[in-house]
């Protein structure tokens, strides 16, 4: 392989060698393309082109073979092969890299470690005694962990809420009867921004953003805008399930258009992602908390709750129209009698017309 004065690959000449190559015969002979050629064909300038092919000379990779029509003919040394070892030499200087970036990693970690302040290193087994087990006290032990950070189904699906099984034993209590009490901590159900109730999990909210319809996720901001998962959490807060919620917006997604205007080329499109969204999301305006759309979630029947304020409405009169102030009443339009609607008479009628009246002047159509 051709170097350079620093023992380094010449990937210059390599490469002009190569532009050369595909201008040569089978057997390596009548390689003349011109120096704009070479240019062009390896992105080099001028002056580096001609340095690559005076290094490639010496080196006996390509013999001046003439001039043909301005341009020098080279012939390409190609029973030239590359030593045996040079593989094994690639290798072996491959696995000294990574020797030594090992040791630069040790030896960056080392420096990282503090010392101890007399300098001592001791060990768990010498200052622990055998019958001893190490433990955390029961009222000081923490309750949970919860893996997935409160903006986590804003940037959808992570991972599931993780909680330690509750302790079969009862709490320490005082001598009085009252529980000893730890420092005082807000909890996650008060916090601001949470919904009361039942806390929802933030693996569900990022399960139902994650089962949206394809058209409509692609479309959405991110991250999630805040108000569609707090939307999204109101809902779950209402004891539905995960499945339920995604059932109603598949429903509304088809029902209400809004896949047809998505999949057609011709259609508007999803201009509003987040106000179709919310509006797939948010229940109906029925009083029920069980209804989904006119369906009783529990029992899967029409909701009654939906008929009687069908009804109700029904048998409600609709308010008056609210006159402004200062403005006279409007009058109904006076209503006379009704005039008959003219029918024109067909053809047949007209010439029996015509004929009565021809026949009482006492002439023939024909006029004789």
């Amino acid at each position: 392989m051709l170097l350079t004065e620093k023992g380094k690959p010449d990937t210059t000449s390599r490469a002009v060698l190569q532009c050369l190559a595909e201008f040569a015969h089978a057997d390596g002979t009548h390689a003349r393309p011109s120096l704009l050629r070479l240019q062009y064909r390896s992105g080099y300038d001028r002056r580096t082109v001609q340095r690559a092919l005076r290094r490639l000379e010496v080196a006996g990779l390509i013999v001046k073979a003439g001039t043909v029509h301005g341009c020098v003919d080279w012939t390409l040394r190609m029973a030239l092969r590359r030593p045996c070892g040079a593989w094994q030499d690639l290798k072996a200087a491959e696995e000294a890299d990574k020797a030594a970036a090992a040791e630069r990693q040790r030896r960056s970690r080392a420096r990282r470690v503090t010392p101890c302040a007399t300098g001592a290193v001791t060990c768990a087994h010498t200052v622990t005694d055998d019958d001893v087990v190490e433990s955390v006290p029961a009222p000081h032990a923490p309750l949970g962990r919860d893996v997935t950070d409160d903006a986590s189904p804003r940037h959808v699906a992570r991972a599931a809420r993780t909680t330690p099984d509750p302790s079969s034993e009862p709490p320490p209590s005082l001598d009085d009867g009252r529980r000893p009490t730890t420092a005082s901590r807000p909890s996650r159900k008060d916090a601001p921004g949470r919904p009361q109730g039942e806390e929802v999990s933030a693996a569900a909210v990022g399960c139902v953003i994650a089962m949206l319809p394809y058209r409509l996720r692609e479309r959405l901001p991110s991250p999630v805008p805040h108000a569609l998962v707090e939307e999204i959490r109101a809902e779950l807060d209402r004891e539905i399930t995960t499945l339920q919620l995604v059932d109603r917006i598949t429903r509304r997604w088809q029902q209400h258009g809004y896949e047809a205007d998505a999949e057609s080329v011709e259609g508007p499109g999803i201009r509003k992602a987040v106000g179709v969204t919310l509006s797939l999301i948010r229940r109906g305006h029925c009083s029920s908390t069980r209804c989904d759309d006119g369906t009783d979630l529990d029992t899967g029947n029409p909701c009654r709750t939906c008929e009687r304020e069908r009804q109700d409405r029904a048998q409600t009169p609709a308010p008056p129209t609210p006159r402004r102030p200062g403005l006279p009443a409007l009058l109904p339009a006076p209503r006379g009698e009704q005039r008959p609607t003219y029918t024109p008479p067909s053809y047949a009628e007209r010439m029996e017309q015509i004929q009565a009246a021809v026949t009482a002047d006492g002439a023939t159509p024909d006029g004789s």
